[in-house]
């Protein structure tokens, strides 16, 4: 077995290494830090060096399907979250139902990717996510808590400008200017973005891991109920458009799954209290484990 071929069979372990580094050495990733909006690009890059237009826009030309994914990923979702944890703690629940809300993250294509789903299907409803999810948080925690959320509209979207639809067109040129030589290594790209995801990883868990220490006593209770969260949300995505084609029902899954969850922090620590920061904080751990769900499934599949 080759080596690409093993990191491509293997992903869960280097998502696994990834947040072992990161809590082993947050020093070292925090030197990092400053350099992980160019990694995310740089994931993006060498995932949509994969991605054929045409399949962008036949998305684009199914708007209902559009709509209806991100009214269930915006709104009904969160609503269905909010009624259902009635009987938790009240700065849990706010929590959960802040990552219920949250859009998906700049991540998910590439995490799509790694998983084997529809990442075109992925990238478009990030991008419309993030258009809407400012409005949508807005309006729906003011009609749960009475709580005035003013995001920063204009940031959020220059954000995904910039994290986004950049690495986006510069794949599409390079395809067209050294078409050839990517064609020739394309056999390599899952293998670099899974590194790249490594290094990225590493760096968030790393930023983070000193605070989930200091806050060890209240870990184990919230992240069992995080995995239960998350694991509903993966198949709830799954299932939610059941008739479309597996690849492209993965890709919904992990679209939902897959949150913006550093925007989630921002907001706790920004709006509640550190207990819910606390929630949004610890949710990176199943972020980065629950995919290996779709590995098993794959070997089940597979054998």
């Amino acid at each position: 077995m080759s080596i690409e071929q093993y990191i491509d069979d293997y992903f869960w372990v280097f998502l696994i290494l990834g947040m072992v580094l990161g809590f082993v050495f947050p020093d070292q990733a925090l030197v990092l830090d400053r350099y992980v909006i160019v990694f995310v690009m740089m994931l993006l890059y060498v995932v949509f060096l994969k991605i054929d237009m045409d399949s962008v826009i036949g998305h684009i030309r199914k708007p209902l399907l559009l709509i209806y994914l991100l009214v269930c990923n915006l709104l009904v979702i969160p609503a269905f979250v909010y009624f259902f944890t009635a009987s938790l703690d009240p700065e849990i629940r706010i929590g959960i139902v802040l990552l219920a809300c949250l859009p998906s993250g700049t991540a998910a294509p590439a995490l799509t990717e790694i998983v084997r789903g529809k990442t075109s299907l992925t990238l478009v409803l990030t991008i419309l996510s993030s258009i809407l999810a400012p409005l949508t948080i807005t309006a729906l925690f003011y009609a749960f808590y009475r709580t005035a959320i003013p995001l920063d509209y204009g940031r959020l979207f220059l954000g995904l400008v910039a994290f986004t639809l950049v690495p986006l067109l510069l794949a599409q040129g390079s395809k067209r200017l050294f078409e050839g030589g990517i064609a020739r290594c394309k056999r390599y790209l899952n293998a670099v973005s899974m590194l790249i995801m490594v290094v990225i990883i590493m760096v968030v868990i790393g930023r983070e891991a000193n605070y989930i220490r200091s806050h060890i006593g209240s870990i184990i209770h919230i992240l069992v109920i995080l995995y239960l969260v998350f694991f509903a949300f993966q198949v709830i995505g799954y299932f939610q458009a059941f008739w479309l084609k597996r690849e492209e029902r993965i890709a919904v899954s992990v679209s939902k799954m897959a949150m913006n969850n550093v925007l989630g922090i921002v907001i706790a620590l920004s709006y509640f209290t550190p207990q819910v920061a606390l929630v949004l904080v610890l949710s990176e751990i199943p972020w980065n484990t629950m995919p290996i769900l779709y590995s098993l499934l794959r070997g089940r599949r597979s054998g």
